[in-house]
């Protein structure tokens, strides 16, 4: 599963960051960010389901994106360095793969507002309250 969701993370030209535990942390940059981000969790969704038929499972996952500003460089302490990304947006990302539910992908009202293709199908949810967080932020299904 990690496998397939390194090459649709690659194919969109995104980077990824680190594994935690089962999850990706990926990044992708530039004018296209906020759609590359979002037809490649759709693109990671269609492909789970089919790897699931071919291997008679049913392992589902939850995608959340959110679009903004980060520090990204080598972090850490003069015995231990580790290039990664880190921010406010970071963190929020992280509380929208955790609000998603299986086979969903939510997404920010920051990542709406840069989607430069109309094309997508989204649900606007119900503000949730997040971790680090003093207002609810308002996020979208990608049906």
């Amino acid at each position: 599963y990690l496998d397939k969701q390194t090459e649709m993370i690659q194919s969109y030209g995104g980077d990824i960051d680190k594994f935690i535990g089962d999850a990706v942390l990926a990044v992708f940059t530039g004018e296209e960010m906020a759609d590359n981000a979002v037809q490649c969790a759709i693109k990671i969704q269609k492909e789970i389901n089919t790897l699931n038929q071919s291997l008679g499972k049913n392992t589902m996952i939850g995608i959340g994106i959110d679009t903004g500003p980060l520090v990204m460089g080598a972090m850490g302490s003069k015995d231990r360095m580790d290039f990664t990304v880190i921010g406010d947006h970071v963190n929020t990302s992280s509380r929208l793969c955790d609000a998603a539910r299986p086979g969903e992908i939510i997404i920010s009202e920051n990542t709406k507002k840069l989607l430069v293709d109309t094309k997508y199908q989204l649900k606007k949810l119900d503000p949730i309250q997040v971790k680090g967080k003093e207002k609810p932020i308002q996020i979208y299904r990608v049906e």
